[in-house]
């Protein structure tokens, strides 16, 4: 039993070895040149994804005047709400301490490593042609930071002179106007509520996707339609990419894009035709406009409903099983 632990443990730690290499800024392999190119792209980060950023160390010929540190996990708060984003900071000044620490060799790689990943701001520096080139950490024998060259880079760095910060605008995570109107940021596409299992809430019983016990969770009712006083119709749809080409929403999510009020009668035929809804079949179509119904009075459970008012054209309330959205329902809810 003890040889098979101490194997185990082995080919763990040899898993483990293997992974850490992933980061394009922390790498256990020899460094080759860096690949300039003609505009920084901060937070390529993760496995390379742009094929035009090659990091490695300065090449001959590439003269470096200035350091940018991009920190690609960051958020602002502004009037719209807050932001996730990428921060860059420019520094001048003496590069030399900078370049000596980025020069030194990665280590050999280790054979036992522990399982964690060090995450950090890439490096950029920019030349004296224009053109940027990303740097790595030099790294230690698990494809993390020598933790001694980190500290002669944080010291460089500390001497440069900030001379521009900027932030670059992701996505917007928490919208200031949705949340003021009582409504979510964003809206996730109905694709996966009719392939979810269906759990039988009147007694539990063993789903046959997973081998595992069910334990019966009634979903937070609606109200009836004479209990309705209103309701609150939360939109979503696709944001018109800004001037400056960035990304604003994610694939699979739609920002929040407005709001409207039905009046008692109205709420009270919509809940209605929700509940006369029948079951939806196969489809795979994406939705650009969706809204979530908040019922009101609003319960404490905050029971709400979401329709797709195109793409696959379902209504799934809060047992989560999609319906066929009745052309009435589609015309109630239209913008």
């Amino acid at each position: 039993m003890r040889k098979t632990g101490a194997f185990i443990a082995v080919l763990l730690a040899a898993a483990l070895t293997g992974c850490a290499g992933a980061l394009p800024f922390v790498s256990g392999e020899p460094r080759g040149d860096a690949v300039p190119i003609d505009e920084l792209r901060c937070g390529d980060g993760f496995g390379g994804v742009d094929p035009e950023v090659v990091a490695g160390a300065v090449p001959d010929g590439f003269e470096p005047v200035a350091l940018h540190r991009c920190d690609g996990f960051t958020t602002q708060t502004d009037a719209e709400g807050i932001w996730s984003g990428s921060r860059i900071e420019r520094f001048e000044g003496d590069l030399s301490e900078l370049l000596a620490a980025l020069a030194e060799p990665n280590a050999a790689p280790g054979f036992v490593c522990p399982a964690s990943m060090w995450i950090g701001p890439e490096l950029w520096l920019e030349g004296a042609d224009g053109r940027f080139i990303r740097v790595p950490y030099p790294s230690d024998g698990c494809a993390q930071p020598r933790l001694d060259v980190l500290e002669r880079i944080e010291a460089a760095v500390s001497r440069l002179s900030l001379v521009d910060e900027r932030f670059e605008r992701g996505s917007l995570i928490q919208s200031a106007e949705a949340t003021a109107a009582g409504c979510a940021s964003t809206a996730s596409l109905l694709v996966v509520a009719q392939t979810l299992p269906r759990v039988d809430i009147d007694r539990a019983r063993v789903l046959p996707e997973v081998g595992a016990t069910a334990v019966p969770v009634p979903p937070p009712p609606l109200p009836s339609a004479d209990e309705v006083t209103g309701m609150r119709v939360c939109r979503y749809a696709p944001a018109p990419l800004p001037a400056d080409g960035a990304v604003v929403s994610i694939q699979g999510v739609l920002p929040y894009a407005g709001v409207d009020d039905l009046d008692r009668e109205r709420a009270a035929r919509a809940l209605a035709l929700i509940d006369e809804a029948g079951p939806a079949g196969t489809c795979e179509a994406e939705a650009t406009s969706t809204v979530v119904l908040h019922p009101l009075p609003e319960t404490q459970t905050g029971a709400t409903v979401t329709v797709e008012l195109d793409g696959c054209g379902r209504v799934v309330g809060p047992d989560l099983r999609a319906a066929v959205a009745p052309d009435e329902l589609l015309a109630l809810l239209a913008p």
